[in-house]
């Protein structure tokens, strides 16, 4: 697989059903060869545009009157990408749009096949604190003009895609997904199968957590701190949502915590001379320790409960 594409959807609010927005990004041995982005008229239903996801993309309803419908748009993905695989930053929550945008439309979910960049920079760049696009793209000196644009982030997921092949020597995608030992995502029949690094020890619920959980959600078995305030949510609220998803809340950061969630911060809720909190100040120092702690912002965190739906 010397060729893939790199896909990106926004959407026009919390359901995946709404895609607002696209970016492909065409790659042949190793090189960009074509680009092609567009605004999406949401499907009937899905259609509205909430105002925290016109805050991050500042595209709204005007914006997409006159786009070309979810049909559409499909057809012409399937033009452009034709039988290679997609990759995507946490491609779960893009390869989750496009099906159930499908879904939506009345029209059958695509068999496709995708790599996710996040899972893969977490094995090729470790010690890495945030794996937020930007961060990860900041951090390889690659210029990402206005995160949020679908074109400028599949630009974005593909040069890094790129930088890891380089950096690991691999001349196709699957020689690169053998190296770190992860699994290629796919879809069929409707079936979703996760891209994920097959090395890590089986993640189980907590005692009060849901044991049902779906254990391929991106909560499932883990230990989640919060610092600072969520927009739109309680904490409590968000406490219950990753309890149903098989995970638990600790008040405070600990080598046991694998996940830190960096809300809203308010100036007054700093120490004085501060720039960050206590929280977010201990899971640096554990990470540059040995302890794999990851740091996600609200954003990152309502994309992946959208995911885990």
């Amino acid at each position: 697989m010397t060729s893939w594409v790199a896909i990106d959807f926004e959407t026009a609010n919390a359901v995946r059903a709404s895609p607002c927005s696209v970016g492909l990004v065409k790659v042949k041995e190793g090189q960009i060869v074509e680009e092609w982005s567009s605004l999406i008229k949401p499907p009937p239903g899905y259609d509205h545009f909430d105002a925290f996801n016109v805050r991050i993309h500042g595209i709204t309803a005007n914006h997409v009157r006159d786009a070309p419908s979810w049909p559409d748009t499909l057809q012409r993905i399937a033009q452009f990408a034709g039988d290679v695989p997609f990759v995507a930053h946490n491609a779960a929550f893009d390869i989750g749009v496009l099906a159930d945008a499908c879904r939506a439309s009345g029209l059958p979910v695509p068999d496709l096949r995708f790599a996710c960049t996040y899972v893969i920079a977490r094995r090729v760049w470790t010690g890495l604190l945030s794996y937020k696009l930007p961060v990860l793209a900041d951090a390889l000196g690659i210029e990402l003009p206005r995160h949020h644009d679908a074109g400028d982030d599949a630009r974005t997921a593909a040069q890094v895609m790129l930088a890891a092949q380089e950096q690991q020597r691999t001349a196709t995608l699957d020689e690169l997904l053998t190296v770190h030992r992860i699994q290629m995502g796919s879809s069929r029949g409707g079936v979703r199968q996760g891209c994920r690094y097959r090395g890590a020890a089986a993640r189980r619920p907590f005692p009060d957590a849901n044991p049902d959980a779906d254990p391929d959600n991106p909560f499932f078995g883990l230990t989640v701190c919060f610092t600072g305030s969520l927009p739109g949510l309680t904490r409590n609220t968000a406490a219950e949502r990753i309890a149903a998803l098989g995970a638990r809340t600790v008040p405070d950061v600990t080598k046991s915590v694998d996940l830190l969630v960096v809300a809203g911060i308010r100036p007054h809720q700093l120490a004085p001379g501060t720039t960050k909190t206590g929280k977010l100040a201990k899971a640096e120092r554990l990470r540059e320790s040995g302890h794999d702690i990851t740091v996600i912002d609200a954003e990152e965190f309502y994309e992946l409960l959208a995911v885990a739906v």
